[in-house]
C-alpha cells in the first residue's frame, strides 16, 4: 500500500516538474505576444508641449504659500496656476484659496476666480467672484477683496453682499482686521449699509 503512494508520488513530482515550466513559457510568450510592439524607428513620445511659449510666458501650476502674521495667525494661499510678472514685481494666478487661522479659533476662508500677488504692497488682491466665509457665521460675496500677508486684515473697496447670523446686508465697503495676537477680529461694514434684519427666535 505505501509502495504504490510513492509511486503516485513521484509520478506527480515528475509531472509538476514538466507542466509547470511548460505553463510559465506559455505566459512569458502570451505577454509578448499581447503586448504593443515598439517601432524603434519611432520618435520617442513626448507631452504636448510649446518650449517656445513655456520660455517666453512662465506658469506655475498649483503655487502654494503659507506664513504667520504679525498677529500669530495661519495665513495659506494655493492657486490653480499662476504667471510671474515680467518684471518680476508679483504674479497673477487664478482659482485662489485662501485661509486663516487664528490662535483663537477664528478662522476665514476666501475663494476668488482670479488675482494678484503684489509683493511691494504685501497683499493679494483678488478678483472676479470672491466669496469670503468666517467662524463668525458670516458668507459674505464681492467682485473685490483684499488680503494683507504681514498681518490679518480683509478689505473689500468695492460693495459687498452678506448672509450674517442676524440677517442679510449690503455695504459699499467691507473690513475685518484685529489689533494685535490677543484682541478681538473686528467686523466692519461702512459706505451705504442696508440692513434685512431676521429676528433670532
Amino acid at each position: 500500500m505505501a509502495r504504490g503512494y510513492d509511486d503516485t508520488h513521484s509520478w506527480l513530482v515528475m509531472g509538476a516538474k514538466i507542466v509547470l515550466p511548460l505553463l510559465a513559457l506559455s505566459l512569458l510568450a502570451t505577454l509578448f505576444l499581447v503586448s504593443q510592439r515598439i517601432d524603434p524607428s519611432q520618435p520617442v513620445p513626448y507631452a504636448d508641449i510649446d518650449l517656445d511659449e513655456l520660455a517666453r510666458e512662465p506658469r506655475m501650476t498649483e503655487p502654494h504659500f503659507a506664513g504667520v502674521t504679525e498677529d500669530g495667525a495661519a495665513l495659506t494661499v494655493s492657486a490653480a496656476g499662476a504667471r510671474p510678472d515680467a518684471v518680476g514685481s508679483g504674479a497673477s494666478a487664478t482659482g485662489i484659496v485662501a485661509r486663516i487661522d487664528s490662535p483663537g479659533a477664528f478662522w476665514a476662508d476666501i475663494v476668488a476666480d482670479e488675482g494678484r500677488l503684489d509683493p511691494i504692497r504685501g497683499e493679494v488682491r483678488l478678483r472676479g467672484a470672491v466669496s469670503l466665509r468666517t467662524s463668525a457665521g458670516y458668507a459674505i460675496e464681492s467682485d473685490e477683496i483684499n488680503l494683507t500677508i504681514d498681518r490679518t486684515r480683509i478689505e473689500a473697496p468695492v460693495s459687498v453682499v452678506a448672509d450674517a447670523p442676524f440677517g442679510q446686508l449690503s455695504a459699499g465697503a467691507m473690513t475685518l482686521s484685529t489689533s494685535g495676537a490677543d484682541a478681538p477680529y473686528l467686523l466692519v461694514f461702512n459706505a451705504g449699509v442696508k440692513l434685512i434684519y431676521h429676528p433670532v427666535n
